[in-house]
């Protein structure tokens, strides 16, 4: 039992720094249970097991709590298949199918739908009306770039702006050092 313990307790561990890194947290395993608690309603109904991932993933905070609080690591208070579950839960955050991962996913694809059929039924609408020696317009699709690319443009710009900044400050500093020799310069003369 002590060495499920213990390894029950690494594999929170590195569960709960992964959610922190991902989530930007500083409480991760407890974030994850307060974000999958304010869309429990939305989540039970479209994600398969949302339940059972929220007791499962409670019951394992208790035990973590249990084993670094209140018991010693010799005491059964965790099974094999809290083990088991956990790591699957674990390899699931990785893989992004974890529940709110599938949930996100769930909503990001309504609204897309959504979205199409809006532009589709717009630009029926406009086929319908428009006289037939007009010729049709279709309206360009814009395409987001992927946040990868987005945070690049960002940091190219950033770059640029730095790149003036040092150049002002050398050219300034420089400028400042002439100034300074001539006037001693000019000193030393007269």
């Amino acid at each position: 039992m002590r060495d499920l313990n213990i390894d029950f307790l690494d594999l929170y561990k590195r569960a709960d720094r992964f959610i922190k890194d991902a989530y930007h947290s500083y409480e991760g395993v407890s974030e994850y249970i307060r974000l999958m608690e304010s869309c429990y309603n939305r989540g039970s109904v479209k994600v398969h097991g949302w339940r059972d991932d929220y007791d499962r993933l409670k019951r394992a905070r208790w035990i973590r709590n249990q084993l670094s609080h209140d018991v010693d690591f010799d005491c059964d208070i965790c099974s094999e298949s809290d083990y088991e579950w956990f790591e699957d839960f674990y390899n699931r955050l990785f893989s992004s199918s974890d529940p709110l991962a599938l949930l996100g996913r769930m909503e990001s694809g309504a609204k897309r739908k959504q979205a199409e059929n809006r532009s589709a039924d717009t630009a029926k609408s406009l086929t319908e009306t428009r006289p037939a020696a007009i010729p049709k317009f279709t309206a360009p699709q814009t395409v987001k770039a992927p946040y990868s690319q987005q945070n690049k443009a960002k940091n190219k710009k950033a770059g640029k702006q730095a790149e003036g900044c040092i150049f002002t400050f050398l050219l300034l500093s420089m400028l400042f050092i002439l100034a300074f020799i001539i006037i001693l310069l000019f000193f030393q003369i007269g």
